[in-house]
């Protein structure tokens, strides 16, 4: 049995879709539908042991060429969904100055994910409002999720907070002691600021959308 028809069989034991796994995982729908169709017959390792762990397995699950016995669910599906321990990020609608001003009345809804996946320290989902990041795919009404966290690390997109604003997604670069706020819309020209003119949120861990 290949690694395709391995991963749709644990897929179908407990119900979780393509996109419920691309969320979950951080590995990306279309790379997992590839997986599914044969398209792709050796998937990176890093991808492997992401799908593994989700499903409590260990990645020579996957590149075992030993033949499991599919007719033994006991065997194949030993894996307790009920094990993984899940919990709820808040979402906000938008992010206002200050380090501590996610407050309670800006919460819009929340978002169930395995604790495992944000066990590393506070986060909060954010809407994206805009179109300055459009061309790296992310858009207006979609989600990402943020590491609330007071640095952004250089090249990654952060959300930044200038002249008391509400906050935005920008890429965030350094050079010497300015700060380069760099937006994916060619129609948004870089702008720079002294590092302590901006505020930063937190930085994105990954990005959501709606099917």
């Amino acid at each position: 049995m290949g690694i395709a028809e391995k991963l749709q069989g644990l897929m179908d034991s407990y119900g979780v879709s393509t996109y419920k796994l691309a969320k979950e995982t951080g590995v990306s729908y279309t790379g997992l539908t590839k997986i599914l169709s044969g398209q792709t017959q050796n998937p990176q390792i890093d991808s492997l042991k992401m799908i593994a762990d989700f499903f409590g397995k260990k990645i020579d699950y996957f590149t075992s060429e030993e033949n499991e016995d599919t007719h033994n669910p006991s065997k194949v599906f030993d894996f307790d969904m009920t094990t993984v321990e899940m919990v709820q990020i808040p979402i906000y609608g938008e992010v206002k100055a200050g380090y501590n001003s996610l407050a309670q009345e800006d919460i819009v809804g929340y978002e169930v994910v395995a604790k495992n996946s944000v066990s590393d320290g506070e986060y909060f989902f954010l809407i994206v409002k805009g179109d300055s990041m459009i061309e790296e795919g992310i858009g207006e009404g979609m989600r990402v999720l943020v590491k609330k966290q007071r640095h952004c690390q250089h090249g990654k997109i952060g959300v930044v907070i200038v002249n008391d604003d509400e906050g935005t997604l920008k890429r965030v670069f350094y050079e010497g002691d300015n700060i380069i706020l760099q937006a994916a819309n060619k129609n948004i020209p870089p702008r720079v600021f002294p590092i302590d003119e901006v505020m930063i949120q937190g930085q994105v861990t990954k990005v959501e959308f709606d099917v």
